[in-house]
């Protein structure tokens, strides 16, 4: 399985790209909050090892992210978390017949997960509706199936799924798609998918002064435009 650097076609390779995507279809606010704990997700979201715990950093090698690598700064997420969600945009690409839009829609989406506020609200991942307007219009045509296990829709292929049908034969809005998919959804300004809720990894990345180099000044620089 490959890390944040893989070369997949199905990944987001650029952080740039990640939170130009992230800004580009959404509109709500997460509020930046430093303190707190790592509160599990519950449902069918992997239990964070540093549950009761505040979100911490993630070096590189073994315990490394295997994608969402633009939260690692400080984050509630492992590989426990990040694992499953690799294998799920795996599947969507080679069972779903995904766009590549799509694809990079579903990654972001799976990656609220890693949030460092997401991390610290109780209860599933909380997404901003207009985001997932966005996701189930990309979505519409892609191939899920139903997980009798945790009750909710997954790309076809995770579980060897006897029935797969199209996204828009499941649900008929962005709403009714994200719940079934296992996030709760928001109309208020505490959600993820939004502007400001990118502005916690630009301060992260800014405070961080070691090992700077020229790719690290190119990147917090985009980070910087794509928040004006």
């Amino acid at each position: 399985m490959g890390r944040c650097l893989t070369k997949k076609a199905f990944l987001i390779q650029s952080p740039i790209l990640f939170l130009h995507l992230l800004i580009s279809f959404s509109s709500g606010a997460l509020k930046p909050d430093s303190r707190g704990v790592c509160v599990s997700k519950g449902g069918r979201f992997p239990p964070y090892e540093s549950a009761g715990k505040p979100p911490n950093s993630v070096g590189r090698g073994s315990k490394d992210l295997t994608m969402c690598c633009v939260f690692r700064k400080k984050t509630c997420c492992s590989p426990a978390q990040t694992n499953p969600a690799f294998v799920a945009v795996r599947h969507l690409a080679t069972y779903g017949e995904a766009s590549q839009d799509c694809l990079h829609l579903f990654e972001l989406l799976e990656c609220s997960i890693c949030n460092l506020n997401v991390g610290i609200q109780p209860g599933p991942p909380r997404i901003c509706a207009s985001f997932c307007d966005k996701v189930f219009e990309a979505f519409k045509d892609a191939y899920f199936a139903s997980n009798a296990l945790t009750q909710t829709i997954v790309p076809c292929g995770v579980n060897d799924d006897i029935i797969c049908v199209k996204a828009s034969n499941w649900e008929s809005n962005g709403t009714s798609f994200c719940e079934a998919a296992g996030f709760s959804v928001s109309r208020e300004e505490l959600c993820y998918g939004s502007k400001a809720s990118l502005e916690s990894v630009v301060e992260s990345w800014s405070r961080d002064s070691k090992k700077k180099t020229s790719f690290k000044t190119e990147t917090l620089s985009c980070f910087k435009d794509l928040l004006q």
